[in-house]
């Protein structure tokens, strides 16, 4: 990559100098206007400066040219803006970071039906979501098997499930614009939940080594585990024994480090996004001037209800279901 950069900077330098002079024009080239000192104007290949400084006579005399010292400085002047530019680059937090390799990508397809998920409409082992909702698209997603293994087997055995025991037929239930979208809420499938599978225990979620991987691009894929979740301490009442069900997909532009330190990192959006922004349109259900001033005075108190009625201000008025949900590839098995 520097070779490549030191090339195309020297190029740069090749035509500043076989294209263009810097010159000083001389009295001759600025007609009848006449200033005490000459006039700074860029001249090309001993033609007459044209702008303010030129007049409509075309009778200019030679030009004198800078000194090599002058080129030289000019020259140092833009190469210097490319090295700034190249620093600024480097500069940036999520440029030129490692991204962990993808072992496995699976797929969510996702519809949108006119309502909220009711549970009267379920029937038997039905869930209460529409039965023919509007098509959003697919969200291909890339896993890090090498990074959190356990938490990306888990997460594939539920895109691999039967509706009513996996991600099949359960809804995003949270929408924050400009931050993320929240599914995979564990409870009732009545409800558009996943079911809780009862994983085994796994240490991944309690390792610190888990939170290192930040929210810095959009399509981040995480397991919701602290600060998305909000449910009681610090960790969002999680043990190795949850039900790891919950995911947040990024939806940008700009980082969420909100989520970091407190979610799992485990994939990204390889294709879709275009999805994903669909689902953070939809809206959400706004409360009253009156429940925000109320919910105030009940943070002032202390009271955790608050933090509770907080969470259903971003609940889609509209069920985002995920209607299918599969594993296009996975390693190949060790023999």
């Amino acid at each position: 990559a520097l070779s490549g950069r030191s090339r195309r900077i020297a190029m740069l330098a090749s035509v500043l100098r076989s294209s263009v002079s810097l010159t000083v024009a001389p009295r001759a080239c600025r007609g009848n206007v006449d200033r005490p000192t000459p006039v700074r104007a860029l001249t090309i290949r001993g033609r007459c400066p044209v702008g303010p400084a030129a007049s409509g006579r075309d009778d200019a005399g030679e030009t004198s040219r800078l000194g090599r010292r002058q080129s030289a400085m000019a020259i140092a002047t833009v190469l210097s803006g490319l090295e700034a530019s190249s620093y600024f680059v480097r500069a940036d937090p999520g440029a030129g970071q490692g991204i962990p390799a993808v072992t496995h990508t699976v797929f969510l397809d996702v519809g949108l039906c006119d309502s909220i998920v009711r549970a009267d409409r379920a029937l038997g082992n039905k869930g209460g979501v529409c039965t023919s909702p509007e098509t959003l698209g697919r969200i291909t997603i890339g896993l890090y098997g090498n990074l959190v293994p356990n938490i990306v087997r888990n997460f594939v055995s539920l895109c691999e499930a039967s509706p009513g025991e996996g991600y099949a037929g359960t809804v995003f239930h949270r929408v924050k614009p400009g931050e993320y979208v929240l599914a995979g809420q564990a409870g009732s499938y009545r409800l558009g939940q996943v079911q809780t599978p009862g994983f085994d225990s796994n240490p991944e979620m309690l390792s610190s080594a888990s939170f290192r991987e930040r929210h810095l691009r959009p399509g981040t894929v995480s397991l919701a585990v602290g600060a998305a979740t909000g449910e009681g301490d610090s960790n969002g009442g999680y043990t190795s024994r949850s039900a790891g069900t919950e995911f947040l997909i990024t939806t940008g532009p700009a980082p969420a480090p909100s989520l970091d330190g407190e979610n799992v990192v485990f994939g990204r959006v390889l294709k879709g996004m275009d999805v994903v922004t669909r689902i953070a349109a939809v809206p959400t259900f706004r409360p009253s001037g009156n429940s925000i001033a109320w919910n105030q005075v009940a943070e002032w108190l202390r009271d955790e209800r608050a933090a509770k009625a907080r969470e259903s201000w971003s609940k889609p008025t509209q069920a985002i279901v995920i209607t299918n949900a599969g594993v296009l590839t996975r390693p190949d098995p060790v023999t």
